[in-house]
């Protein structure tokens, strides 16, 4: 009670700019929950195979590496609502495309855009709350922002996976019930620009920088130490959680509203893990709480990988989502206080380009190996990665405080 009594008064004392953003986010999770619970459903009932929808995934995720350093530089010359207002309409806009338009050629590049422009929408997000929250509610703030997210995943896997249910069987065509429920989702999402038009914030810096300021960092050791990790979990990821959803129709031959109702249920406890996140980075410290939440995922594959029973599946599938999204927050968060404040914006940037091109490389690799030896071998994979990934992170940073931590002697703030 005390730990959610904290959140609450927390949540209380945000600005109004963080607020209107925290609405925005909403709107567009809804969209961005739809878009990675449901249509990969929607690709698979229009007769594609893991190897194609894996294609679009990695052009999603090329998109994604292509617009992050832009980006940033974008961030810096225009005020953030005119760049929420245009990362919540093009990707509302891109989505429909996709549910219109289902050919191969017009797909890839859709997929390329909504990858692009969600990106634009959290690589603004980190120097935003920045700016717009206090040191001791930043964390908390990183927090709201992935719950909120979340929450509206939980609505839009639920609420998007029961119309597509009602209108296929009114129709008689599954293909048409998701269509029309994820073109309603698209809708709302668009909203999004409503919120965001009402945020006034500071104007761009008057420095502006050009994008070698934000490849060539002042720091190549600490940026390096920064993405490596983020880049195996991320290969890791790619391998496997794309295709989570194919996993329970494939292997137990579930429909898109039980599926959905699965991810509703796992966004809820995603959504329990981001706000306690802070908390136990809190008791921890940062780095304890990222490490220790990475392993504990890890056994939850291997029970997915090895599963015959849908009861235990599904259960791995809500705990491994819970403890591996735990922490990203708490990284979040981390990322921006190690770091100097002129280069906040090209490390979020960084970093999700890390992210992004290990999804661009192994979300192909892990279509084409579950077409041939299934689902199995990829989960091996991702545990491997997945531990590699939070050794180095111990390795780097067992040693780095932020400021609301009590440092160690000799310790604070220093490289690992």
């Amino acid at each position: 009670m005390t730990a959610f009594g904290h959140l609450w008064r927390s949540s209380r004392t945000l600005s109004r700019n963080a607020r209107l953003y925290l609405i925005g986010t909403f709107l567009m999770g809804l969209g961005h929950g739809s878009l990675w619970v449901h249509m990969n459903l929607y690709f698979r009932t229009l007769g594609m195979g893991e190897a194609t929808i894996g294609r679009i995934l990695s052009a999603g995720s090329l998109g994604m590496v292509l617009i992050s350093i832009p980006a940033a530089l974008w961030i810096d010359r225009f005020s953030a609502q005119s760049v929420f207002m245009l990362a919540a309409a093009g990707f509302a806009g891109a989505f429909l495309v996709q549910l219109l338009l289902p050919y191969p050629g017009v797909l890839i590049f859709a997929a390329m855009a909504t990858g692009m422009l969600f990106t634009v929408h959290w690589v603004a997000a980190a120097p935003f709350f920045v700016r717009n929250s206090t040191a001791e509610q930043r964390t908390e703030l990183f927090g709201f922002a992935s719950a909120v997210e979340t929450l509206a995943t939980v609505l839009s896997a639920f609420g998007a996976g029961l119309a597509a249910k009602r209108i296929a069987e009114h129709l008689g065509s599954e293909v048409l019930g998701l269509r029309y429920a994820l073109s309603g989702v698209a809708f709302l999402t668009a909203l999004a620009v409503i919120p965001f038009a009402r945020i006034r914030s500071a104007p761009p810096t008057a420095e502006r920088r050009g994008w070698r300021a934000y490849v060539l960092a002042r720091d190549y050791r600490l940026l390096g130490k920064i993405c490596l990790p983020s880049f195996l979990v991320g290969c890791g990821a790619g391998l496997t959680i794309p295709f989570l959803n194919l996993y329970f129709r494939d292997r137990f031959d579930q429909d898109p509203q039980q599926i959905g109702s699965f991810y509703a249920v796992a966004q809820i406890l995603m959504m329990a893990g981001f706000l306690l996140g802070p908390l136990l980075a809190r008791r921890l410290n940062h780095v304890r709480a990222i490490v220790t939440t990475e392993l504990l995922s890890i056994p939850f594959f291997l029970i997915l990988a090895l599963a015959d029973r849908l009861w235990l599946a599904v259960l791995a599938f809500w705990f491994r989502g819970a403890l591996m999204n735990m922490n990203q927050p708490v990284s979040s968060a981390f990322a921006m206080e190690i770091v100097p404040a002129d280069h906040q914006t090209a490390t979020n940037s960084l970093r999700m380009l890390a992210w992004n091109l290990s999804w661009m490389v192994t979300a192909p690799l892990g279509g084409w190996l579950i077409e041939r030896y299934g689902f199995t071998p990829n989960m091996v994979g991702t545990m491997g990665l997945y531990l590699a990934a939070a050794s180095l992170f111990w390795i780097f940073f067992r040693r780095f405080r932020v400021e609301q931590e009590r440092p160690t002697s000799g310790s604070t703030r220093s490289g690992g």
